[in-house]
């Protein structure tokens, strides 16, 4: 198993690895949904978009497409909690530590390709005037991006927990 990921007594100081892994698994599920649609609604990303990227052939073509490479990333991330949400709900409801290990390496793919989102991000929006936090002001689009840091390395605590849970199951 994975052995990189620091073990955990309980989850968050108060429950269980068991129980706090089936509330991970609604918030991985919730979030991922909240998030989409958010990022639907706002950028108003549509496959047909998405499909015009494939055509880039210039670093200028690279650097315009910026602007729908971020959305979809994220919508992308999104959909990768939401299925690994389900995944781990699956595999703590039915003691399974396959599912369980899925959902550790799927999210932590999901927590990587953020870290990269957030960087990609903050290059846009020093580089660009127009980026995809153009309706904030400097402070609130940091204070954003802050956020959005802290909240990946939380995501990260959750994938420790999960982890612990599959190397005590196992013998």
């Amino acid at each position: 198993m994975c052995e990189i990921f620091p073990e955990v007594n309980t989850c968050c100081l108060v429950t269980s690895v068991r129980i706090g892994m089936l509330l991970i698994s609604i918030l991985a599920i919730m979030s991922g949904v909240v998030v989409l649609s958010v990022m639907e609604k706002s950028s108003n990303i549509n496959m047909g978009k998405v499909e015009n990227l494939t055509y880039i052939k210039d670093p200028e073509g690279a650097a315009s497409a910026l602007s729908v490479i971020l959305p979809s990333s994220i919508s992308a991330i999104s959909t990768i909690f939401m299925i690994s949400g389900f995944i781990l709900l699956f595999g703590t409801l039915s003691d399974d530590e396959g599912f369980v290990q899925v959902f550790v390496w799927l999210t932590f793919l999901a927590v990587v390709i953020g870290f990269i989102m957030v960087v990609a991000i903050a290059i846009e929006c020093l580089l660009k005037p127009v980026c995809i936090l153009k309706g904030l002001d400097w402070l609130s689009g940091s204070t954003l991006l802050i956020m959005t840091v802290a909240y990946l390395f939380l995501w990260i605590y959750f994938i420790c927990v999960a982890n612990t849970y599959v190397l005590k199951v196992m013998p």
